[in-house]
C-alpha cells in the first residue's frame, strides 16, 4: 500500500517527464513548490530514482501532456519564464540560479491581485522584508546556513511568514519591495567584503534585483560551499557569534545540530579520500625516484632529495586552475610549464640544488653547508620570502661578496622593490637583528657569554634562548658550532609545535650570521 503523500500522481508523472528532458532539479522545483506544500530538490531526486513513496510505479507523462502543462502554466504574471527544452532535445538551454527567467517564476499574483513569493520559506529559501549593511547579522546568518546545506535563495523585500492563532497570516510572503536603496546600489564587492570578513571559508554569493509592478525585490543566491562547514570567524551583533556554524532547516537558519555537522564532516572526509587515492596510486606507480610533491601553500615542489621553488606568478595560475575556475578542453593540458632547469653534477656525483627556499637557507646555515651557487641560492630564497629574518652573510662570504657587494646583488633580484630594500639594508648593517635581551633570556645570555651551552626542553625555553642569542653584543665564549647546535635544537622544538616563535629563532640565526660572517672587517656591536 502506497504511503500518504501530498504530490499527486499527475505531478509525479510531469516531474519524471521534465527530468527525462534533462531539466535540473531547481528548474523542476519552480513548477511544483508552494508555500503550503514545499517540494525540495531532495524530493525531486527521490521521484527520479523511485525512492519517494510509490513513485517507482508511476510512469513519466508523454511529451504532449508535458507540453500542454508548460503552455498553460501561469504561476506568475511576469513575462519571463523558465527555459524548458523542447521534446526530444538532449540538452538543457543555458540557465542559472540568477537569470531573469528563473527569478521571475518565483513570484505569483494571487486572486486578490497581491504579488507573493510562491515558494515560502523552506530548506532552500528565506525571506527578509528589509536589508542593510549596518545590521547585517540576520542575512549573514542565512548566507552561512544555506552555504552549509545545499545552497539556496534569500529574498529581500518580502514579508516573512507569520502565524497567528494557529493560522498563517494572510500577509505572509507578500511582496512589499525595498524602502531603501542599499541593496540595489551596492557593488558586488560590498557583499563579498562583508561576508569574507565574517566567515571562513567564504561562501560564494550572487546578488541581483527584480522589478515587480514597480516594487524592487533583492535576491541573493548562495552556493553550497565545497569545503563545508562555513564558520563565523568573528561576531556580528546578537545574530552571529564567533565560532558559530549555521545550517538551513525548513523555515529557519539555526545553529547546526550535531548530527548535521557530523554528516558534513563525514562527507568532507569521504571526498578527501576520493581525491587523494588517485594521487597515491600515481605515486606508487611512479615510485619515489620519479615523483615530486607540489606544496601549493608554500610554492615548493620537492622530494627527499630536491627542492624547487614555484614562482609567485606561476603559483597564482596553478591555484587558479586548482580551484576549477576554468574551461578545460578534453585532451589538452590545463597548464603547460615551459622553461629550463639546470643541474650541475659536482664531486662524487652529488646533485646540488639550484633552487632554494627560506627553510633551505636556515637548514644549510645551521649545518654550515655550502651550496653550489650561493648567489643563486640567496636570490631564490629572497624572491620567495616575505621579508623574514634570514642568514645572508654566510652565503655572501661563499660568493666572495662583502656587505656592499651583497647589498648590490640583492637589488638585482626579482623580489618586490620594498623587500629588496629591506634585505639590502640588513646586508649593510643599517637594520640589525640585534635586540637587547631581558627577563629569563638574560640568564641564558650570561651562560652563553661564559661558554656554557644551554639545553632548552620546552618552546618557552627555546624562545628565551633565541632571545638571548639575539641579544649578543659580540662573539661569546661559546663556540660557533655550539651556538648553531643550540639554535638547531630551538628551531626543532618550536617548529614541531608549529609555534609563531619561529620568527624569534630566525632572528637569532640572523644575529649569529651577522656576528660571524659579515665580512667588512668590523664585528658588530649593534645597539651600543
Amino acid at each position: 500500500m502506497a504511503k500518504k503523500r501530498s504530490i499527486t500522481d499527475e505531478e509525479i508523472a510531469l516531474i519524471k517527464a521534465m527530468a527525462a528532458r534533462g531539466m535540473k532539479n531547481n528548474d523542476i522545483q519552480f513548477f511544483f513548490n508552494r508555500p503550503d506544500r514545499p517540494v525540495n530538490s531532495g524530493r525531486i531526486t527521490g521521484i527520479k530514482n523511485g525512492s519517494y513513496s510509490d513513485s517507482s510505479t508511476i510512469g513519466a507523462a508523454n511529451d504532449n501532456t508535458l507540453d500542454a502543462f508548460l503552455k498553460s502554466f501561469k504561476a506568475t504574471g511576469v513575462t519571463a519564464s523558465v527555459a524548458v527544452p523542447s521534446a526530444g532535445s538532449p540538452m538543457v538551454p543555458e540557465s542559472g540560479p540568477m537569470v531573469e527567467a528563473t527569478l521571475a517564476t518565483m513570484f505569483e499574483k494571487d486572486e486578490g491581485g497581491v504579488w507573493r513569493f510562491k515558494f515560502g520559506e523552506s530548506e532552500t529559501h528565506e525571506c527578509k522584508q528589509d536589508f542593510g549593511f549596518k545590521h547585517a547579522g540576520k542575512w549573514l546568518r542565512a548566507v552561512a546556513a544555506l552555504a552549509n546545506n545545499s545552497g539556496g535563495y534569500i529574498v529581500f523585500g518580502v514579508k516573512d511568514k507569520k502565524v497567528t492563532g494557529g493560522k498563517v497570516d494572510p500577509e505572509s510572503y507578500k511582496v512589499t519591495g525595498f524602502k531603501g536603496a542599499d541593496f540595489a546600489n551596492a557593488d558586488p564587492a560590498d557583499f563579498t567584503k562583508r561576508i569574507k570578513s565574517t566567515f571562513d571559508p567564504t561562501p560564494k554569493v550572487e546578488a541581483g534585483v527584480l522589478e515587480i509592478d514597480g516594487m524592487t525585490v533583492g535576491i541573493m543566491y548562495v552556493h553550497q560551499h565545497g569545503s563545508r562547514p562555513v564558520i563565523a570567524q568573528k561576531g556580528d551583533g546578537d545574530q552571529v557569534k564567533e565560532g558559530d556554524i549555521f545550517f538551513r532547516y525548513p523555515g529557519q537558519s539555526a545553529r547546526i545540530k550535531y548530527s548535521d555537522l557530523r554528516s558534513i564532516l563525514d562527507e568532507r572526509d569521504r571526498q578527501a579520500r576520493e581525491q587523494i587515492l588517485p594521487m597515491v596510486e600515481k605515486l606508487l606507480q611512479l615510485g619515489p625516484r620519479d615523483a615530486m610533491v607540489a606544496d601549493l601553500a608554500d610554492g615548493i615542489l620537492s622530494d627527499e632529495r630536491r627542492s624547487i621553488v614555484i614562482g609567485e606568478d606561476l603559483l597564482d595560475k596553478i591555484k587558479f586552475i586548482r580551484e576549477g575556475e576554468f574551461n578545460e578542453k578534453e585532451g589538452e593540458p590545463t597548464l603547460k610549464l615551459v622553461g629550463e632547469v639546470q643541474a650541475v653534477d659536482g664531486a662524487g656525483g652529488v646533485l646540488h640544488k639550484g633552487f632554494a627556499t627560506p627553510a633551505d637557507l636556515i637548514c644549510d646555515f645551521l649545518n654550515v653547508a655550502s651550496p653550489y651557487d650561493p648567489k643563486d641560492y640567496v636570490r631564490c630564497a629572497f624572491e620567495v620570502s616575505n621579508g623574514a629574518w634570514l642568514p645572508m652573510h654566510f652565503y655572501g662570504e661563499k660568493a666572495g661578496l662583502d656587505r656592499q657587494g651583497l647589498a648590490d646583488f640583492i637589488q638585482t633580484t626579482k623580489a618586490p622593490k620594498k623587500r629588496r630594500q629591506t634585505y639590502a639594508d640588513r646586508a649593510l648593517g643599517k637594520n640589525s637583528p640585534y635586540q637587547k635581551a631581558g627577563g629569563f633570556a638574560l640568564e641564558f645570555l650570561d651562560e652563553i657569554n661564559s661558554g656554557k651551552k644551554p639545553e632548552p626542553k620546552t618552546p618557552q625555553a627555546a624562545a628565551d634562548v633565541a632571545r638571548a642569542i639575539t641579544g649578543l653584543e659580540n662573539k661569546p665564549e661559546l663556540s660557533l658550532d655550539d651556538l648553531l647546535s643550540v639554535l638547531g635544537v630551538c628551531w626543532e622544538i618550536i617548529e614541531t609545535k608549529k609555534h609563531s616563535w619561529l620568527g624569534i629563532v630566525r632572528k637569532a640565526i640572523a644575529r649569529v650570521d651577522e656576528l660571524y660572517f659579515a665580512n667588512d672587517g668590523n664585528e658588530q656591536s649593534a645597539g651600543k
